[in-house]
């Protein structure tokens, strides 16, 4: 009877393996920060593996390293958009641009209040 109260290790790995997969899916939904969804790719990467436990990888945990590794790889991808974006609005000869889209932003913007 006392022995239905202690985790077995596979109940361990399995629940980090879920952890992994939940950790995983808030790493591709945090795009808005950049370091932030670096931290969760990494964390569900490392979950996944600690969820191993010698044994081949669940389905949980292969399905977080895989969203892991693109919530990194999305990371990078916005951090660089963002440093494109404010070279972009250094340089001078683009200002026409910028204020044309900012122009049709604020009419689409004005389109959906006025609704």
């Amino acid at each position: 009877m006392e022995q239905d109260h202690i985790q077995s290790p596979d109940k361990k790995s399995n629940t980090l393996a879920i952890l992994s997969l939940a950790v995983g899916i808030f790493a591709l939904f945090a795009c808005v920060s950049p370091p932030i969804q670096l931290l969760l790719g990494a964390a569900a990467m490392m979950a996944a593996y600690i969820s191993r436990n010698g044994r081949p990888m669940t389905g949980p945990a292969v399905a977080g390293t895989i969203m892991g590794i693109f919530g990194i790889l999305c990371s990078f991808a916005i951090l660089g958009f963002y440093v494109f974006t404010i070279r972009m609005l250094d340089n001078p000869d683009y200002v026409a641009m910028q204020r044309e889209l900012m122009r049709q932003y604020q009419d689409m913007f004005n389109a959906f209040n006025a609704k």
